[in-house]
């Protein structure tokens, strides 16, 4: 069994058997994997990942799970979760940080040591794994604008790439279209005061009140080039549009929430439903910026 030979090989490493994608993703969707593992290091995540690959055992990283959709049926595979994975440190004005620590974790360390540039993330519930992955930013600033270097496991070994290597652009990384395992990104920022350090952060959260609560995946849509996502979709009467569970929100026209009893086929279809009634009504296709897990029907209506 998948299980078994796992454990076997990671006798010591935290798991989950079966591991839960309806406990470990915001939306609160999804079946299950065989098994997750927790490593607690960027080494140990390397060294998963090398087994998992050496072996052709499928497998998916998960962070804080706020960006992925996880198919009803499951993920036939191993789920390895990197949140045990979160080690920051500062040194000068670089920040060091492992791919399961959490934008928080990631602002807290910088606020205590007076370092500046990465504000706008806060409240945004995100590894830094996955804003590495795809340069997750807000009110026009990204992730990859502060890149020094990031840290990846490939092609059975480990590499340094720099920021400039990651291909960043508006919601897009080079690891979007490489089998790329992230361990850990360096951050550049500025020497400043810890008081305003703090009321940056505060600032960031403040602008992020009114965004919908519930469950959901945040924003499942890109912006296109002239007008919002969310802009779009309420033009289209979209707005409290329904399927099974899932719902497109009455205040944020880009957020889909769970209300309680959603499947993820519900949440799928609902996206393609507002995908080709935008496009019907505009012209405009829009892309998402979530990420599909597992097998989904490709019925369009509920």
């Amino acid at each position: 069994m998948l299980s078994d030979a796992v454990s076997k090989q990671f006798p010591l490493m935290k798991k989950e058997i079966p591991f839960s994608f309806r406990r470990h993703t915001t939306v609160g969707l999804g079946g299950n994997a065989p098994i997750g593992v927790f490593p607690a290091t960027a080494e140990e995540l390397s060294a998963v990942v090398c087994f998992l690959e050496k072996e052709k055992i499928a497998y998916c990283v998960v962070g804080c799970g706020s960006n992925i959709l996880v198919s009803d049926k499951g993920f036939d595979g191993v789920a390895v979760c990197t949140r045990l994975a979160d080690a920051v440190r500062a040194e000068g004005n670089l920040i060091y940080a492992e791919s399961g620590a959490s934008t928080a974790k990631l602002l807290s360390v910088a606020a205590k040591n007076g370092l500046s540039g990465l504000e706008y993330l806060a409240g945004i519930p995100a590894s830094v794994g996955g804003i590495l992955y795809m340069n997750a930013g807000a009110r026009g600033k990204y992730i990859g604008g502060s890149v020094f270097r990031v840290r990846v496991f490939a092609g059975g070994a480990e590499h340094v790439l720099s920021g400039r290597e990651c291909g960043y652009s508006y919601k897009e990384s080079r690891f979007m279209h490489e089998r790329a395992c992230i361990l850990g990104g360096v951050f550049i920022a500025k020497k400043c005061s810890k008081s305003e350090v703090c009321d940056r952060i505060e600032r960031s959260v403040g602008a992020r009140r009114g965004l919908p609560g519930g469950k959901s995946l945040g924003c499942v849509f890109k912006n296109p080039t002239a007008v919002s996502a969310g802009e779009l979709i309420e033009r289209s009467g979209l707005k409290g549009e329904r399927c099974g569970g899932a719902v497109v929100s009455c205040g944020h026209a880009n957020f889909i929430i769970n209300e309680g009893g959603a499947t993820a086929e519900d949440y799928r279809k609902l996206i393609l439903r507002v995908k080709e009634r935008v496009f019907s009504e505009t012209g405009t296709l829009l892309s998402e910026e979530i990420r599909y897990i597992g097998e989904f029907s490709d019925d369009s209506d509920g």
